[in-house]
C-alpha cells in the first residue's frame, strides 16, 4: 500500500470473496433452488479514510497488499466464537481483494459485525483474547516496510445479507510525522539539498498490543532508532519529503530526538513540550537549519492533509554547546543527567552524597563512558563540592565495584559550572584544554516504565556504586499490562496492592515476588544490596528520610530527615491487615529479598521516626504488605530476575 512521500486522499474499490469456514458457513446450492440468505456470498468495498479537501490522491492499495478479515455474528465479542477468524486477502491485479474460497451470509438472518484489518498477520488473533501485536519499522526509508508500518483497521456492524457489496472504510490507527527543513538566516536551500541530509528519530518505542474490542494499545517495547521514508525536494523554499508512522505513545520531555546529519556535521533537534503522538493524526516538525548550531530550532504543526489534524504548536529554539552549564540542571525529574552527543550518550552527570573519611558533601560529579557504553566510575570529577567554599572543587572519584568503595583526591578549584566532554572521551573542568571539547546536551535520566498503555516516569539517584529509582513503585498493572487486584487487606496467599488514603501503594508478598512486577532491569533489593548502602552512608537513616516524620508517640523525639543521599524515604507506612494510618508518617519499610532472589528474607529494610538507625522488621507475609523500593542492577547480575513468580507465603 502506498502512504509514503506526499500521501493524501485515496480510494481503493475492492470486492472481497471470503474462505470457507467450517461449521459456520454455508454453501450456495448445486441444485438451482431460490438464493436465500445462505447463499449469498460476502462482498465489499473498501477505501481508506481521510479528512476532506486533501491533495493529490495517492494513498491506495496496491496489488499484492493483504489484509486480514474478522467476523462476528449477532451479539458474539472477539473474545467469543467467530463466524469468520482471521481471513486472508490478497489484492489483485486487477484490483479486487481475493481468496481461494467464499464465505456466505448465515442462513438464518444473523447480522454480522466486520473488523478488518492492514497488514495482514497470520498469527491473527488467538482465541478468547481481543487483541494482537502490531509494529512499525525501523528502517522506514524502504518501501515496502514504510507501507507495512500504516496499521489501518475497519469496521461495520449489524451487517444483514445483501447482494450489494458492503462498504468499509479503513482508518490509520497509528501518528504520522512529516518532516521539514527550513533554512535559517544566511542558509541556502539549494546547498542544504546538495549536501543530501540524512535522519533519525530516537526515543520511540516501535511495537505495542492493538486491543480491537477496547481500540487501545498497551505493552510498548523495542525502544529503537527510526529512519524515516522519503526522499528530500525543495518546495515553497523548504525541504518536505521526510516523514515516519509512530505507534500513539505518551512523550517525555527531553527524551524523544531527531538527529540530522549534514555534510559530515551531526545536528540535534529535541521535540517540542507540546508534542503528542494521537491515533490517526499527522503533524508537521519545522526544522530550522543552522549550520552554525548544533541543537536546532523545532516546531510542530498541523496540516489539513491525508491524515486528519489541524493543530499549530510553537517550541523555542535551544542553544548546544561545546560544555554543560551544571547551574542549569535543575536535578527535578532526576539526580542523574545523561551527556549526549550527536545521539550517543557520552558522558553521565550525578547529584550524589560523596562520604570520605575526611568529609561529607553533596557534589556534583561527572564520569565519563566505557567503550561498552556504561558509564566509568572510576574516572569521576568533581565540578562542585556543594555547600563547599573555596578551592576544593575538581577532585577525583573512583569507585570500586569489587567492594563499593570509595578513592577520593582533593580538588583544589574553585567551583566550576562548565563540564566539556572531549573528543577523547574525557572529562575536563577546564576551558583551556575545552578546543576539543565536543557539542553536547544534557537529558534527564529517568526509568520509563510501560504498564499496559501509560508510560510512568520514575526518577534516577545514584549513591555510592548503586542506582535506585528515586520514588516508591506506584504501579496498579503488571508490566503485562494485566490488572493487579486491589485489596481492603492482607490476608495469606493473597496477591494484590492496597492503597492509602493518601495515596500510597503496599503490595503484598506474593505481588513483591512476582517477576512481572518489576520494569526491565530493576529488581526488588536483597540484604546485601541494603547493607552495601547502609555501610555506605553509615548506618544514619537521616540521610535517606524525607518528607515530614511525626512522633511515635506524643511528645517523644523525631529524628532529623535530611535526604542528603536523595534517596527520597517519605514515611508511607505499611499495611498490617487493613490499612491501618497509624503507621503512616511514622513507619517506613521495604520488601527485602533473601540471597536466593526467590523469597521474602524473615527481615525487611526499615525506619521509624524516632532513630537514625537503619532497622530491621519481621516479614510477616501472610498479614503485611509494604511499599517497593526498586535498584537497577546489571545484566547476569544476582538478582536481576528470578524465575519464581509465585509463591505461597508463610509467617516467617
Amino acid at each position: 500500500m502506498k502512504t509514503c512521500h506526499n500521501l493524501s486522499v485515496g480510494v481503493g474499490s475492492f470486492i472481497f470473496c471470503c474462505i470457507v469456514f467450517t461449521a459456520c458457513v454455508n454453501h450456495i446450492s448445486e441444485e438451482g433452488k431460490d438464493v436465500n440468505n445462505g447463499d449469498i456470498p460476502l462482498k465489499f468495498v473498501a477505501d481508506i479514510h481521510e479528512i476532506m479537501n486533501t491533495r493529490v490522491v495517492n494513498n491506495s492499495f496496491e496489488e499484492g497488499d493483504e489484509v486480514g478479515l474478522f467476523a462476528l455474528a449477532g451479539t458474539a465479542t472477539m473474545q467469543e466464537e467467530r463466524y469468520a477468524d482471521n481471513l486472508h486477502f490478497v489484492r489483485s491485479s486487477t484490483g479486487e481483494f481475493v481468496s481461494d474460497e467464499s464465505v456466505y451470509y448465515p442462513d438464518d438472518g444473523i447480522t454480522l459485525n466486520l473488523i478488518s484489518y492492514y497488514p495482514y498477520q497470520k498469527s491473527g488473533v488467538a482465541m478468547g483474547e481481543s487483541s494482537m501485536q502490531v509494529t512499525v519499522a525501523t528502517t522506514q526509508d524502504k518501501p515496502d516496510d514504510y507501507s507495512h508500518s500504516d496499521f489501518l483497521v475497519a469496521s461495520k456492524k449489524e451487517v444483514l445479507a445483501s447482494k450489494d457489496a458492503v462498504a468499509l472504510t479503513y482508518t490509520h490507527q497509528f501518528f504520522r510525522m512529516k518532516i521539514v527543513l527550513v533554512p535559517g538566516e544566511g542558509e541556502n536551500i539549494e546547498e542544504i539539498l546538495s549536501v543530501k541530509p540524512t535522519l533519525s528519530v530516537s526515543g520511540f518505542y516501535t511495537k505495542a498490543i492493538y486491543d480491537f474490542q477496547k481500540k487501545t494499545f498497551s505493552a510498548y517495547s523495542e525502544e529503537k532508532d527510526i529512519t524515516p521514508a522519503g526522499e528530500w525536494e525543495i518546495k515553497d523554499g523548504r525541504l518536505v519529503g521526510k516523514e515516519l508512522i509512530l505507534i500513539p505513545q505518551e512523550t517525555t520531555v527531553g527524551y524523544q530526538y531527531i538527529t540530522l546529519e549534514a555534510a559530515g556535521k551531526l545536528y540535534t533537534s529535541l521535540l517540542p513540550l507540546t508534542f503528542q503522538l494521537e491515533s490517526g493524526k499527522q503533524r508537521e516538525l519545522e526544522i530550522t537549519f543552522v549550520s552554525a548550531e548544533d541543537i536546532l530550532m523545532s516546531e510542530m504543526n498541523g496540516e489539513i492533509g491525508d491524515w486528519e489534524g489541524t493543530e499549530v504548536d510553537h517550541t523555542e529554539s535551544v542553544i548546544l554547546h561545546k560544555y554543560i552549564d551544571v547551574s542549569e540542571l535543575t536535578f527535578e525529574k532526576s539526580n542523574v543527567y545523561k551527556v549526549m552527543h550527536s545521539g550517543k550518550q557520552v558522558a553521565e552527570i550525578c547529584k550524589e552524597y560523596l562520604v570520605t573519611p575526611d568529609f561529607s558533601s553533596q557534589a556534583i560529579v561527572a564520569y565519563p563512558m566505557k567503550e561498552d557504553d556504561s558509564v566509568n566510575l572510576s574516572q569521576g570529577i568533581v565540578a562542585q563540592l556543594l555547600g563547599k567554599s573555596g578551592k576544593v572543587n575538581g577532585g577525583s572519584v573512583s569507585w570500586n565495584m569489587e567492594d563499593h568503595s570509595l578513592t577520593y583526591v582533593n580538588g583544589t578549584l574553585l567551583a566550576r559550572n562548565n563540564v566539556y566532554v572531549l573528543a577523547d572521551g574525557t572529562i575536563s573542568l577546564s576551558v583551556a584544554m575545552a578546543d576539543d571539547a565536543l557539542s553536547v546536551l544534557a537529558l534527564e535520566d529517568v526509568v520509563r516504565d510501560v504498564r499496559g498503555g501509560v508510560i510512568h516516569n520514575y526518577p534516577l539517584v545514584k549513591i555510592g556504586t548503586q542506582y535506585w529509582m528515586r520514588n516508591n513503585l506506584e504501579a496498579s498493572l503488571y508490566v503485562d499490562g494485566s490488572s493487579i487486584a486491589r485489596l481492603d487487606t492482607v490476608s495469606a496467599n493473597t496477591a494484590g496492592y492496597l492503597l492509602s488514603d493518601t495515596g500510597y501503594y503496599f503490595y503484598t508478598a506474593n505481588v513483591a515476588l512476582s517477576a512481572k512486577i518489576l520494569p526491565t532491569h530493576w529488581s526488588i533489593p536483597d540484604w546485601e544490596d541494603w547493607n552495601i548502602l547502609k555501610d555506605y552512608l553509615k548506618g544514619e537513616a537521616s540521610l535517606l528520610k524525607s518528607g515530614n516524620w511525626v512522633p511515635l508517640k506524643p511528645g517523644e523525639q523525631v529524628q532529623p530527615a535530611t535526604n542528603l543521599s536523595g534517596f527520597n524515604a517519605v514515611p508511607v507506612g505499611m499495611c498490617v491487615g487493613a490499612f491501618q494510618a497509624d503507621y503512616e508518617k511514622k513507619h517506613l519499610a521495604y520488601w527485602t529479598l533473601d540471597n536466593t532472589n526467590t523469597a521474602i528474607n524473615t527481615k525487611v529494610f526499615y525506619m521509624k521516626s524516632d532513630t537514625n538507625i537503619i532497622e530491621e522488621s519481621n516479614a510477616g507475609v501472610d498479614t503485611k504488605a509494604f511499599a517497593i523500593r526498586c535498584i537497577r542492577k546489571k545484566i547476569g547480575e544476582k538478582g536481576l530476575s528470578f524465575s519464581k513468580c509465585d509463591v505461597e507465603p508463610e509467617e516467617i
